[in-house]
């Protein structure tokens, strides 16, 4: 089996990497991951909870969106509304050892057309996985 269709060798990945970078790198997508872009009343109140857990552990949270750039201030205040201050939008929070290229770089992507359900339950394993480290 691939390694990363494990489950926990992922968790294990991240873990090693907020060992070594702290601040992880969280790129999350915007319309129907957190926002309700097709108005069916969706809620979004779990992918909110694990970012702020992931502020909460100065992780950089980057919104990684097709959308245009006109809309790059109603996406910030929407999320700074929502409780999560950004670090960007689709744009790398931090210079890179290997420079900053078109590719967003990211510890894990949070996107409803990319396993948004798996990415979030290994995202909140890490996050279990550090507090119970940390105590």
């Amino acid at each position: 089996m691939d390694t990363y269709f494990d489950t926990n060798k992922c968790v294990e990945r991240l873990f090693e990497e907020w060992k070594k970078h702290p601040k992880l790198i969280i790129a999350c997508d915007f319309d129907d991951t957190v926002f309700d872009c097709h108005r069916k009343g969706h809620n979004f109140d779990k992918v909110f909870d694990l970012l702020k857990e992931c502020k909460q552990l100065e992780f950089y949270v980057v919104i990684f969106t097709a959308g245009k750039i006109e809309r790059y201030p109603f996406i910030t205040q929407y999320m700074e509304d929502h409780g999560v201050k950004i670090d960007g939008i689709n744009q790398n929070p931090i210079p890179l050892p290997y420079g900053n290229n078109v590719k967003i770089y990211a510890n894990i992507f949070l996107d409803d057309r990319a396993g948004l359900f798996q990415a979030a339950t290994i995202l909140l394993m890490l996050i279990n996985k550090i507090k119970s480290q940390t105590k």
